[in-house]
């Protein structure tokens, strides 16, 4: 039996945050990072619930009330399936497991000045020290020689994995830390995006948060790098060091404003991605967009005559603004994954190839440290390699085993 399937029912609610968006609701759980959008009829059952009334009585006071019936059993079962349910009458719903926080140490009293009003201003600054020391120094705009500072390849690509993926961490750790500071969970795992072996932070709580919260946690990745490309930068143009310290530095630079564009790429759920989702109202920007393609593929494979059958436009029943972001976003969706894809097969792959052979035709070589450079380079490109595969089966396994059953069946009659 469903948890709200008789009207006899009383449903005890778990604590939920809430906040007013636009003309519904966000109500969720920030310890289990657990958010829904609803309208406010939704929100009045779950007051109705949390007042004490029965699952019948609530479905007879709205109609009541607005002269509709409403689904509240199927609602209490939905709200159940969140984990949002505590109990039904006298059976206790077992709680989901709250989100493992990394760095648990870090204290919410340690990080608080990073959501002062102040903090965008001094990101600002930053921003315009990059611009003034770039505009005054011409030779510190990166370029690819940058990254080729020595001619050992395994010295390079371990030395500029090194400072990329600390580049990474603190990036990251700045979500993490903003997060923290407002009294959400966060978690920082290893995940892909497309062919991208990318970090990412969870901070799903969030949503609870005021909305100026809410962008400096989405944006605080992107602030803490342009603030250490501007340190940076400052070193390099007015101490002017030499050698192996101005080229560590100088691929600190690159590896920076190379990744900051990289954030536009929206179709990739990057921390503009998530800026994005937030202003135009989407509670999930890309499943709206997904399931909008899917729509617009299974009308184009069926017959005309055939294609509003049994397929309709999951955006037709949006409000105009989300309607409106859900389908530009589809259109984003769809053309920025066939040029990243298109790019991976016709330039990194390639690319990875090459490396890879240039790496074993090292081991031939007489000098010792130029074998021990050729293992490192190969060690390297294979450990990415196997990290992504690592993690994208982890991501994808469930989808893999249900379409690899759904063709066996298939096979089979």
């Amino acid at each position: 039996m469903a948890v709200g399937g008789r009207d006899e029912s009383r449903v005890r609610l778990r604590g939920l945050s809430e906040r007013r968006d636009g003309g519904g609701w966000v109500l969720g759980r920030i310890e289990t990072g657990e958010f829904i959008a609803v309208p406010d009829v939704a929100y009045r059952v779950i007051t109705l619930l949390s007042q004490g009334y029965a699952v019948g009585e609530v479905t007879t006071r709205l109609r009541a009330e607005t002269g509709m019936s409403f689904a509240v059993a199927d609602f209490v079962t939905a709200l159940d399936d969140l984990g949002f349910v505590a109990a039904v009458d006298d059976r206790v719903r077992a709680d989901g497991a709250p989100v493992r926080e990394s760095l648990p140490w870090l204290r919410p009293g340690h990080v608080r000045w990073l959501l002062h009003p102040l903090a965008p201003v001094a990101v600002a600054g930053f921003a315009a020290v990059v611009g003034v020391m770039l505009a005054l120094h011409p030779a510190l705009v990166p370029s690819y020689r940058v990254f080729a500072w020595s001619r050992h390849a395994g010295l390079v690509l371990a030395v500029n994995a090194a400072i990329a993926w600390t580049l990474i961490f603190v990036h990251e750790f700045a979500h993490l830390a903003t997060a923290r500071a407002a009294g959400v969970p966060a978690r920082i795992t290893l995940s892909t995006r497309l062919q991208f072996l990318a970090a990412q932070t969870d901070v799903s709580g969030v949503w609870a948060a005021p909305r100026r919260i809410r962008m400096t946690v989405y944006l605080a990745g992107m602030g803490i790098d342009v603030c250490s490309a501007g340190i940076c930068l400052l070193i390099l143009g007015l101490a002017e060091p030499h050698g192996l310290v101005r080229d560590l530095l100088a691929v600190t630079v690159g590896v920076i404003l190379l990744s900051l564009p990289l954030q536009f790429m929206v179709f990739m759920r990057t921390d503009l991605y998530f800026l994005l989702q937030d202003v135009s109202g989407c509670a999930n920007l890309y499943a709206d967009g997904s399931a909008y393609l899917r729509y617009l593929g299974r009308r184009f494979t069926r017959r005309r005559e055939h294609a509003n059958q049994d397929n309709p436009d999951p955006s037709s029943g949006y409000p105009p603004p989300r309607r409106r972001a859900a389908r530009v976003y589809s259109a984003v969706l769809l053309v920025g994954t066939a040029v990243c894809l298109g790019v991976e097969f016709a330039v990194s792959l390639p690319t990875l190839i090459t490396l890879i052979i240039r790496a074993v035709a090292e081991f031939s070589a007489t000098a010792p440290f130029a074998t021990l450079d050729g293992c490192a380079a190969l060690a390297i490109l294979l450990t990415w390699q196997i990290l992504w595969a690592s993690r994208w089966w982890h991501r994808h396994q469930h989808q893999v085993r249900a379409l690899a059953r759904r063709y066996l069946r298939a096979e089979g009659r």
